[in-house]
């Protein structure tokens, strides 16, 4: 097996329970995945449903992970619903900054 097997695994896992609540996504804590692993699991989640509303922690990623999944991932849900809304947890006020004068209309960055 893949040595991110375990990481596909709860993915998948925490989006089916998501589907089922509609209420809010967080990926795992892995040491093994990148921001990439997390970006490309959320790509296909948002093309292969339904997700106009969504609420995304990426706390647990250093700053510039952080902000490159909230770019990219904000990205490709504008680009399904472009009237779409996600609100990212982050553990930083420097996303905000790095995040801020790229003008995205579809998210709200929210420090926790």
């Amino acid at each position: 097996m893949p040595k991110n097997s375990t990481y596909t695994v709860n993915v998948r896992r925490t989006m089916t329970q998501n589907l089922l609540e509609r209420n809010f996504i967080n990926p795992p804590a892995h040491e093994a995945c990148g921001a990439l692993d997390i970006v490309e699991s959320m790509k296909k989640y948002i093309f292969e449903n339904d997700c106009p509303v969504m609420s995304m922690d990426v706390s647990h990623l250093n700053v510039i992970d952080a902000s490159k999944v909230a770019i990219l991932c904000s990205t490709y849900h504008y680009a399904k619903y472009p009237h779409g809304h996600i609100d990212w947890f982050v553990n930083s006020s420097e996303i905000k900054n790095l995040v801020k004068p790229l003008n995205l209309g579809n998210i709200d960055l929210i420090t926790v």
